[in-house]
Order: structure tokens, then sequence, then C-alpha cells
């Protein structure tokens, strides 16, 4: 018997296999071949899941893996939209009850670049004027009448003939995907049918051309980790397919990628993000291990390294974590929603297996041990031990995806205090509508041993988080004792400021306008803003300024002074 590819792998990646396969076993569902989603109801199922449970199965090659594989590869590539006109052409469904978008109401091949912005910026204008418009026809509506449900029942009609992003299709299937496509490929040639490989490779044809047009429309920006994908998806299937077009564009695109890189020292739009940094490593190590020419190599090394340079700048191995300011992320733990703990275990070996802990990330483990990981040997110390306290700036250049495309880009310093048991994080210049960038941060462990983060974020009143609001801007600044924050809004709706916090034993009592008092830290603070109040959860608590248009200033100024 063929040695399988799990034999050949080193204890660490062993590990991350077997942990992550047990975890992936159990979600898998035989009747429909397809996993079920372990990120939100497990009673639904994901496609993008379901294809690394499929390239999990082949590292593992036990008696029945390699078949459950292909017929899972196969489920998965069902799911592919083929419709040349449309704007998700070649992307795949997220999962298999999934709508199918609306059809043969956009030519967004015919727009000028940023079509999704000037869409929604439309839409949001003409629902604020329907409602207005509503609101003053007495024999239709009542001063009463709901505005939010009025916008909601619009811009529900808009998305009915009207194909959104996010809500009807996700353009960034096609990517993910298409990686694991090609690993598969590269991988399991001989393994898996030709039947499959064939039909893999008609499936990308569409795919590959669709990010390709995609990217060359500009219709929805991609975001770092996209970017990453789309290079090494369009380099892999160019030379693999013989297009030449195709290579050409991976590699104009990989040097330009380069050069941005470059221009701030090494850094790039998804900067310091617990979240997308182990997408981004992922796929660096899709270049380093799979590119088929020696100056792809050569870049991706120069990116990796550059990016494992950056992390040991703003981690923490007291805290075990990384600093903020986040430019996106959806937590401020490393390990909840990331992989870079996954990374940092195949680096530092046993007794950091914590570090690699199952989260909703951890269908991507297989992929990593495949990969691997290449850290610069003088970022290691960084992992392994405090390595001096630290005033850390660097700048880069964000990416606001729902802006106009050639206003999108804002220079900005993410700036942080790495001291052994605290550190925080100001970002300045951000201009960023996504909910996922958290302009002020702070991490501190008790004299007990217990770990605790607090982040400044936003939202509308009723609303997430996780949202994109246009009007709400953050400069915020940061020494070793004091963060600095400076809001501004400007903006019809009611709007939350709201600091989290998260750890045990916090108490409702120690929490007053004028003093933070948690466990291990003590927070005096200065608030120019409306009094605020405290809503108290199981694990977390947020301390509220609510901005009320007319009513209230819309400008606050916080200064925190920690001790």
């Amino acid at each position: 018997m063929t040695e399988r590819m799990v034999e050949r792998m080193s204890k660490e990646q062993q590990f991350l296999v077997n942990q992550s396969m047990l975890m992936m076993d159990n979600f898998y569902d035989k009747e429909l071949d397809l996993m079920g989603s372990f990120e939100e109801d497990s009673s639904q199922h994901s496609t993008r899941s379901s294809a690394h449970y499929a390239l999990g199965l082949l590292v593992r090659n036990e008696t029945g893996d390699v078949e459950r594989a292909v017929r899972v590869l196969h489920k998965v590539l069902d799911m592919q939209y083929d419709a040349p006109d449309e704007i998700y052409h070649g992307t795949f469904r997220t999962r298999p009850d999934a709508i199918h978008p609306p059809a043969g109401h956009y030519a967004w091949k015919s727009f000028a670049p940023g079509t999704a912005y000037f869409l929604e910026r439309t839409f949001e204008k003409v629902s604020e004027q329907f409602i207005y418009n509503l609101q003053g026809a007495d024999s239709i509506l009542t001063d009463r009448a709901d505005a939010k449900r009025l916008k909601r029942l619009f811009h529900d009609a808009v998305n009915q003939i009207l194909p959104p992003v996010w809500i009807s299709y996700d353009p960034n299937w096609r990517e993910f995907i298409a990686c694991v496509c090609a690993i598969v490929t590269a991988e399991f040639a001989t393994l898996v049918p030709g039947t499959l490989l064939e039909r893999m490779d008609q499936a990308m044809e569409l795919a590959v051309q669709a990010s390709i047009d995609r990217r060359m429309s500009d219709a929805i920006p991609m975001n770092t980790n996209i970017e990453l994908m789309h290079i090494f998806i369009t380099h892999y299937y160019g030379h693999r397919l013989n297009r030449t077009e195709w290579i050409s564009h991976s590699d104009e695109q990989a040097e330009t990628f380069l050069r941005e890189f470059d221009q701030f020292g090494g850094t790039f739009a998804e900067f310091n993000t617990t979240t997308y940094y182990g997408v981004d490593l992922s796929v660096l190590g899709m270049w380093r291990k799979y590119a088929f020419t020696e100056r792809l190599t050569d870049i991706g090394h120069r990116i990796e390294a550059g990016l494992w340079t950056n992390i040991a700048l703003y981690y923490n191995a007291n805290l075990e974590n990384l600093s903020g300011p986040f430019a996106r992320a959806y937590d401020m733990e490393m390990r909840e929603h990331s992989s870079i703990g996954v990374f940092l275990y195949l680096l530092l070996g046993e007794g950091y297996e914590h570090l690699a802990g199952i989260n909703c990330e951890s269908g991507h483990d297989p992929l990593i041990a495949l990969v691997g990981v290449d850290v610069p040997v003088e970022a290691v110390p960084y992992f392994k031990a405090h390595q001096g306290d630290r005033l850390v700036q660097k700048q880069f250049m964000e990416l606001c995806e729902r802006n106009e495309p050639h206003a999108n880009r804002n220079l900005c310093t993410a700036k942080a205090w790495i001291g052994a048991n605290r550190m925080m994080g100001a970002m300045s210049g951000s201009r960023n509508t996504n909910g996922q960038m958290y302009p002020a941060t702070i991490h501190w462990q008790s004299e007990t041993g217990e770990r605790y983060d607090l982040r400044l974020t936003r939202r509308e009143v009723g609303e997430g988080w996780n949202t994109h609001l246009r009007g709400v801007t953050f400069e915020a600044d940061v020494t070793k004792d004091s963060l600095v924050i400076e809001v501004e809004l400007d903006t019809e709706d009611e709007i939350e400021i709201y600091f989290e916090v998260r750890g045990p034993f916090i108490r409702q009592q120690d929490i007053i306008p004028e003093q933070w008092r948690f466990p291990g830290l003590m927070c005096d603070v200065k608030a120019d803003a409306p009094e605020p109040s405290v809503l108290f959860y199981v694990n977390h608590a947020e301390i509220i300024y609510r901005y009320v248009p007319g009513v209230t200033a819309n400008k606050m100024r916080f200064e925190l002074n920690i001790s």
C-alpha cells in the first residue's frame, strides 16, 4: 500500500490533521455528502467547509476516506454557478439550500469600477427619500410608521431584483474552493479518479476567469486574503491549463502586490488582524510550496517573512495574543476566530498544543499542515518569551471595500504599547466603514493569571457591530499608560459608541463614569460624551455612549489613563 500523506508528516502536523478530522467527522452528513456548518447552525451545510474536509480526508487516507473525499468534491462542484452574464458566475453556493441569486437585471460588466459602491449609495439615498415621502403622505402612513422597517422592506425589494453581494452569494467562495482544488490536484492527482480531476479543471475554467473579471472590473474590491488567493489560483491554473493570459495577469498582480507591500516597510491592507492573518499565511504557504516559477516563490517568501516580522512586533508571548489595533478582525482573542495559533504550534512544537485548540477555523488545519510554517529566525524569540516592553508603530494603506474606488485607500497608523502583562493599541487615519476595524484596544492579565480584553466599536441602535456604517470615524493614540480617542459622527442614524470588556469577575459596582476598576487594571476615564449606560452579560460588559442626531454633540472624546 502506498504510504499515506499523514505518515510522512511531523508529529505536530499529524496532531493538527487528527484533531481537525476528528472534529469534522462529527459534522459530516452521510446523506448529503457535505459538512454541517460548525460556524453557525449545524443543521446548515457549508460548501467551503466540505471542500476543506475532502482535502483532510485525502491527507488522512484511512479506509474509505478517498472515496468519501471524491463524493464530497463532486457535491461541492455541483454547487457552482454557471451564469456567464451574471456577477456571481463561477462562484459556488455557500450552502446547498441557498436560493439562486436574481438574474437578468444587472449588466455589471458594462459599468465602471465601483458599481457595487455606487449602487449601494444610490439605493440608500432612494430609500431615505422614499421613506420621507411616505411619511409625508398622511393618507398612506402615520407619523408612527417604523422608518427602519420601511427601509428594510425597500432594500428587500431591491435585493429580489439585483443580486446583493454577501446576501445572495459570496464571491470569495471562488477563491477558497479553487485553492482546495489546486492542492488536491498538486498533491493527490494519482490518488483520485481522472474524472474528478477533469471536472475540477472544467470548474476552474469558470472560477478563475470569473475571478479575473471581478478583479479587473473592481466591482467588488478584494481584501488582502482574497487578493493573495486570486494571484495563486490564476498562477496555478494558468500554468496547468496553459492559459498564457492568466499567467501574465498573475505575474502583474504579484509584482503590484509586492510594490505595495514594500511601500511602508512590509504592510498590507488587512493589517494586524487576528482573523485574516491565518488565511494570509495559509495562502503564502501555497505560493511557497506550489508555485510554478522561481519569481512567484521569491515574492511569496519575502511577503511571508515580512508578515511574520509584523506579527512578532505586535505579539505578546506572556498574553499569547496579538495586540490591537485591528484593521479587520472578528475577535480580540487570537485563538477564537483565527489560525495563527495553529502556525505557532507548528513553529514551537510540544507544549503549545493549546494554541491550536478547536475553533471555527479548524477545518483549515489539514491544509495548514500541508503547507507548513516558515518564520524568519530573528522573529522566533518573540513567540517564545516577551522580548522587552516596546512602543511599536507601522503604517499601512487600508482598503475601504464599500467606498468609491478612487477614494477607498487611506494611509493609517497602527500604534501599540507592548508591556509584560498589558498591551494597548490605537488606530489613526482610518476611514473604514467596516465594523471589524477596532481602533482602540487593551489586553491585560491579572496577578492571578486571568486574561482580559477591551475594545472600542460602534453599532446602529438595535443592530449588530459587524456591519458597514458610514459617517463614524475614529482617531486614536496610545502611550504606555494612556489611550486617547476622538470620535466624529456625521450620520442621521442613532449610534452607540461602546467599549466592550471581556473576562471573569467583572462587577457592575466597579464601573462608574469616571473610573473602571477591573481585576488587574484601573482605568481613570475623562469622557467628553453623553452619560454612559452599562450592560452586563455572562462573560462581558458594554459601556455605551449613545449618539442621537440633533440632541447630542456629534463629537466624542475619551481619555483613558491606565494603572
